[in-house]
């Protein structure tokens, strides 16, 4: 017979669980109606800053070093925190903070960091090229109250890694991994620590070893990225026609072998628990690069599932606007309501981009159940 403690905890778990069912229906409805309303009925889940598009180094898949960053423009960091100020009144308790490369602006991520941390419940994830990453400010970013450190790895050798992102920056983040966890080991934190992978036609062969090497270091977590034609999304579409032909894509010809690898990241997934990407994200890798501009994996949800800010204030998704400025907003549900931002939804409806972003969501009821389902550990 059951103690009643532990009907007690059972009644509990249960109660968490229809609870926790209930609110990813009630998400799909307000997304559903979102979409084919056009008409935010659901504010985004996360809000990433740009903090700057300023970065020391010359990754060979990334545009935006090639823009001139408009250093005297960049958010403020007083600016900076209203915005996660308004973010958190909104109801909206998850951030990302990316680049360029974040920590060009070191002290006032900290700083930031230091103040959405106070915010009951708020996730701050921070993604770095570790260019910066010493001791000292490792240990400043351990007691910041960051909760996701993410490293950028692209290649299990310093060969591969330091082909695509620049000479020594393998070993510099092998290093700051080392003190990283660490530091987390000495001060007890709760920090996730993660690794994030460009997979392209250059490391696509390593993407197993990435992982093993994940794992011998004792980090917690990878996440793949599939490359993207430009991620400044400025080129039109005749331009990542081209994009196809460059050594950065994976050939059709490689797409057997990269089958055999998704199908052993997949088994890797289910055993440890370890790959972020869900499973539908990892078996559509070699559908991408298959299918190119062609590739279709649902309707988009981007204009309701994310906010993303530029390092001046403007949003802008995948290039298509709204072209607003938060700055010019006294109440962000306005911005997100604005008419501006309703032609970019339609815009975004009709996009013919191949697109695998990490932002990727989409409305399909049966992935998006398989992605919750997931994150529970049940499949």
């Amino acid at each position: 017979m059951l103690s009643k403690n532990k009907i007690k905890a059972g009644d509990r778990s249960m109660k968490s669980l229809y609870k926790g069912f209930f609110n990813f229906l009630k998400d799909y409805a307000c997304n559903w109606l979102s979409y084919h309303l056009n008409y935010p009925f659901i504010k985004p889940w996360r809000v990433n800053f740009d903090i700057t598009h300023r970065c020391p180094l010359r990754c060979i898949m990334c545009n935006i070093w090639k823009q001139k960053p408009l250093v005297k423009k960049e958010l403020s960091l007083k600016e900076l925190k209203r915005i996660v100020d308004e973010i958190y009144e909104w109801g909206i308790d998850h951030i990302s903070l990316a680049g360029g490369e974040t920590l060009v602006r070191a002290n006032d991520v900290i700083e930031l960091i230091k103040h959405a941390s106070k915010k009951p419940h708020m996730r701050i994830d921070l993604i770095t090229n570790a260019y910066y990453l010493n001791k000292k400010l490792c240990e400043k970013l351990m007691k910041s109250g960051v909760s996701k450190i993410s490293l950028s790895l692209d290649g299990a050798t310093a060969k591969t890694h330091d082909f695509i992102r620049g000479k020594g920056n393998f070993k510099q983040v092998m290093n700051a991994a080392k003190i990283l966890l660490r530091l987390r080991k000495n001060y007890r934190s709760q920090v996730e620590l993660e690794f994030t992978t460009v997979v392209m036609g250059y490391n696509f062969r390593e993407l197993i070893d990435i992982f093993n090497l994940m794992q011998r270091i004792g980090f917690d977590y990878i996440n793949y990225q599939a490359v993207v034609p430009d991620n400044t999304f400025n080129s039109s579409l005749e331009e990542i026609k081209r994009f196809y032909e460059s050594p950065l894509w994976i050939k059709e010809k490689d797409l057997p072998l990269l089958e055999k690898i998704v199908k052993k990241l997949v088994l890797l997934k289910k055993k440890t628990g370890k790959i972020r990407n869900t499973r539908r994200y990892l078996l559509n890798l070699p559908k991408y690069f298959k299918l190119k501009e062609k590739f279709r994996a649902g309707k988009c949800i981007a204009g309701y599932s994310y906010l993303n800010i530029d390092p001046y204030g403007n949003i802008n998704i995948c290039g298509f606007g709204p072209n607003l400025n938060i700055k010019d907003f006294s109440d962000l549900t306005q911005l997100w309501k604005h008419k501006k931002y309703k032609l970019t939804r339609i815009k975004i409806k009709n996009c013919k981009r191949p697109c695998l972003m990490l932002c990727y969501e989409k409305l399909n009821f049966k992935e998006l159940l398989e992605a919750w389902l997931e994150v529970r550990g049940w499949i």
